[in-house]
């Protein structure tokens, strides 16, 4: 089988770009695979993978933009076009009548109102079942997001990473509990919500990633007086190896499609709280659960998740995340799509 893969971002590295950079590795074992993508992101991908770069800082307008897609497209002479997420899905749309005869795929990612441009595509998969709302039953299939199993860190690795922590970050009680968060600082993560939600639960936060926001956090970890409760570390190349070094996750996000720090704390058997966003409220049980946007809700779901039950509640979820939520398991069901396709 001969797939392209649309990837039409063109800087960071959340969900998405992840989730693109696994499937097509994966893929690539078993298929000749193509990924059309911004430059910046080609290290991202196996040597098997065709990768071909194409500036997606452009406007989706952009007619130059267009005709390269196309012209590649044609030239690859693909059975499948995959385009993950809304700008790819619009891209692909405008020029389809121009492409030779393919089968048309297309990954919703995130909230979206208007479901349209992913609708056209002959299957439609949503990375949750909430985003499957305003698309045809029949065109749409849910593949959740998985990731490659994390190796357990020696004893010996997880006490110099703490140590390492500690030493940058004196003010923190190191006899306390850690509660972590991992992600952009920007506004959709909501990590202010957090910050309020972590007052009076005793624990310190770590807050890994880095963003726009992040003066603006540290000046409200000042007013609220938490300078001896959350530490700042920026972004990090090993935040997978640093929730094996949490007591629980934790997410306050105002909308997600379905995150990918949830699968690897899960598959880390780490506890978690949530804010009730697309994915999360398919997995984890109400008392881990907060109404989006609600400090207080979060603060108790927090607590729930550093609590001695919370190991016996999510205990199952733990097993199932590493069965269910793995880039194989993800990469079999989409092939499973584009067979299905290709039969009829």
């Amino acid at each position: 089988m001969r797939i392209v893969q649309v990837l039409a971002t063109s800087g960071g590295v959340g969900g998405l770009e992840q989730h693109t950079f696994n499937l097509a590795n994966e893929m690539s074992l078993q298929h000749e695979v193509h990924i059309i993508a911004h430059p910046c992101y080609v290290d991202k991908f196996h040597e098997r993978v065709h990768f071909h770069a194409v500036d997606f800082a452009r406007s989706r307008w952009n007619i130059f933009l267009l005709w390269q897609l196309k012209t590649l497209i044609n030239q690859i002479q693909p059975d499948i076009v995959h385009a993950q997420a809304g700008k790819a899905a619009e891209l692909i749309s405008k020029i389809r009548s121009l492409l030779k005869p393919i089968h048309y795929v297309t990954t919703v990612h995130g909230t979206k109102k208007n479901k349209a441009i992913y609708a056209a595509g002959d299957a439609v998969i949503a990375v949750s079942r909430a985003l499957t709302q305003g698309i045809p039953q029949d065109k749409t299939h849910v593949i959740y997001n998985g990731v490659h199993p994390q190796p357990a860190l020696s004893l010996e690795h997880k006490q110099q990473l703490q140590s390492e922590i500690y030493a940058h970050h004196k003010t923190l009680d190191i006899s306390k509990k850690t509660v972590m968060c991992i992600g952009r600082l920007e506004p959709v993560k909501n990590i202010s919500l957090l910050l309020q939600a972590m007052q009076g639960v005793d624990a310190n936060l770590w807050i890994v990633g880095d963003g726009s926001l992040r003066a603006s956090l540290e000046a409200q970890v000042e007013q609220q007086h938490m300078q001896n409760q959350v530490a700042f570390l920026g972004f990090r190349k090993d935040a997978r190896d640093l929730i094996q070094l949490a007591d629980a996750v934790v997410l306050s996000s105002d909308r997600e499609g379905f995150p990918l720090v949830m699968v690897e704390a899960l598959q880390a058997d780490k506890t978690m709280a949530s804010t009730q966003v697309n994915g999360v409220v398919e997995w984890l049980p109400r008392a881990y659960l907060a109404e989006v946007g609600n400090s207080k809700e979060l603060q108790h779901a927090i607590q729930n998740a550093l609590s001695v039950q919370a190991l016996a509640d999510l205990g199952p979820l733990f097993a199932r995340a590493k069965a269910e939520l793995t880039v194989q398991a993800m990469t079999q069901q989409t092939l499973k799509v584009y067979e299905h396709l290709l039969s009829k």
